[in-house]
């Protein structure tokens, strides 16, 4: 899989970038692996420099993010795609990201588990858009086979206050 980055020359005219290689990384974590596919740390974006590529060619060597968001930078966004293993569960229990999360399936079935006892099974071009609140994925797919997802990620304002409660990020590791 290959990476693409545009910017533009001199003239304002629209180039592809040279400033790193094409060839996308996958880093091993505990339920598969996860590849930074694009990052950002600011929202709304400054696209007068090629600043985010820089801060991009770093925040690809590493799986997550400094700071509580994890996937995500604090005050930005970023696309993963994510292998999880036959039979993998993302955690033992669930957790709470102060992210808005936009999984689009493109392999495998996958369920997310809220706190609630509520869940969905997502499959191939099924989408689940979780709004910062408790979940934990699981890999359901027949045959044991890989569940592969794309997450569109961004940072929310925190805390989120729902009625009379206000929630953070919540880890269980």
């Amino acid at each position: 899989m290959s990476t693409y980055i545009t910017t533009h020359n001199a003239d304002g005219k629209a180039i592809f970038s040279d400033k790193l290689p094409t060839e996308q990384h996958e880093m091993a974590i505990t339920i598969g692996t996860i590849k930074t596919i694009w990052s950002s740390h600011e929202c709304p974006m400054n696209l007068s420099t090629d600043a985010d590529i820089e801060q991009y060619k770093h925040d690809r060597t590493s799986p997550f993010f400094p700071g509580g968001r994890r996937i995500c930078p604090d005050n930005g966004s970023s696309i993963i795609i994510m292998n999880m293993k036959p039979g993998g569960v993302e955690n033992s229990v669930s957790h709470r990201t102060m992210t808005l999360d936009v999984v689009l399936v493109l392999e495998g079935e996958i369920e997310c588990h809220l706190d609630s006892g509520e869940k969905r099974t997502a499959k191939v071009g099924d989408v689940i858009v979780q709004r910062g609140t408790m979940h934990k994925w699981v890999n359901v797919t027949p045959n044991s086979g890989w569940a592969k997802w794309v997450g569109l990620i961004q940072a929310v304002r925190e805390p989120i206050k729902v009625f009379d409660k206000e929630l953070g990020a919540e880890w269980a590791y």
